[in-house]
């Protein structure tokens, strides 16, 4: 039996067969392969999604609805270039809100919305293992950080992890069990939902997307600076509750199960963790470690005492992670404790 992972980004798809290798350890067999949508024949550069309220309210148009084959078709070309006569099954990850059976995309930012997608799919290849659903994409970098043999989250109970692409992606894993953000809904938010005082989003200063826009317009340390206080806001939400660091348009509560939890890890991922360990993101890296210290020290005394080490934050506890194959590995993973 053979089993793929797709995990379908923004701007393109990749995709790779992993493989088991004990009841806890999976690996990629080869590197991933990709595709981008925009180098497909029928790609319009020039589409534009409709705003996220009237893609719940409009029907899909022809232009939207080609816009959409074209994701589609690239996800098959992955597939078919990695199966040949055998079995196989295969999970997908894609960005948007999911339909209610968690079978399509209702609704994409940055994209068309494909409410059949798992049917196309499954037509299209005949499947013999029909795809279940479609996965969260951050949830399946937890499972692949989890999973992988050289992931960041074995061996630890409690962490956070950001994964910084086009967008954003986080983790959580706590008393030891992943817990996927949609699950925790009620009492933290996630980073593309939270907003600073003046209406930016926490998003664009976590994702490489958003700080490449950013650079040059303003400085390197007053990224930094925010991306420690969302990293900050996560140690201090799960120790303590929320407490309206940041904007969010709902209501969170103030009380959940892990009250008095202190992260052992915050783990970075993904492009952002590539850049931060480079040159060119060495000023930001250091303004982040430097917030979180300043943000510690006026904090309770458990989170100081637990995070600094003579007054500085104690970088041990940062890890920046790379496994670019992260989501890949954790839809593998998926497919072989659950579905094999």
């Amino acid at each position: 039996m053979k089993v793929i992972g797709i995990d379908g980004g923004a701007t393109k798809v990749s995709g790779g067969v992993v493989e088991k290798i004990n009841a806890n350890s999976f690996k990629l067999i080869s590197p991933a392969v990709d595709i981008k949508y925009a180098e497909h024949p029928n790609f319009n550069a020039d589409f534009s999604p409709l705003s996220l309220d009237s893609q719940f309210e409009k029907e899909t148009s022809s232009i939207e609805k080609q816009q959409g084959s074209v994701y589609i078709e690239c996800v098959l070309d992955i597939i078919r270039s990695l199966t040949e006569s055998e079995s196989f099954r295969v999970a997908i990850a894609m960005p948007g809100i999911k339909t209610n059976d968690g079978r399509g995309i209702a609704a994409m930012a940055n994209g068309p919305r494909i409410p059949n997608f798992c049917d196309q799919i499954g037509k299209a290849l005949n499947l013999e293992h029909s795809i279940q659903r479609l996965e969260s994409d951050a949830d399946m970098c937890s499972w692949g950080e989890e999973y992988a043999e050289n992931g960041s989250l074995r061996n630890v109970d409690n962490a956070y992890y950001l994964g910084g692409g086009t967008g954003t992606a986080d983790g959580l894993k706590l008393n030891g069990e992943l817990i996927p953000f949609d699950d925790g809904s009620n009492w933290i938010a996630k980073s593309f939902e939270l907003k600073m005082f003046d209406g930016h989003s926490l998003e664009k200063y976590a994702s490489m997307g958003g700080i490449n826009q950013l650079r040059g317009s303003i400085s390197d340390s007053k990224i930094g600076n925010v991306l420690g206080r969302l990293l900050f806001e996560r140690i201090s939400t799960i120790h303590s509750g929320w407490n309206n660091q940041f904007q969010v348009g709902r209501d969170l509560q103030t009380d959940h199960p892990y009250i008095n939890t202190l992260l052992d890890r915050i783990i970075i991922g993904q492009r952002l963790s590539q850049f931060l360990q480079s040159i060119d993101g060495h000023a930001i890296y250091q303004a982040l470690i430097n917030e979180l210290g300043h943000q510690c020290s006026n904090a309770a005394d458990a989170i100081s005492d637990h995070y600094l080490i003579n007054d500085k934050f104690n970088k041990e506890y940062i890890v920046m992670s790379n496994l670019r194959a992260a989501p890949i590995i954790g839809l593998g993973a998926k497919v072989w404790m659950t579905q094999c």
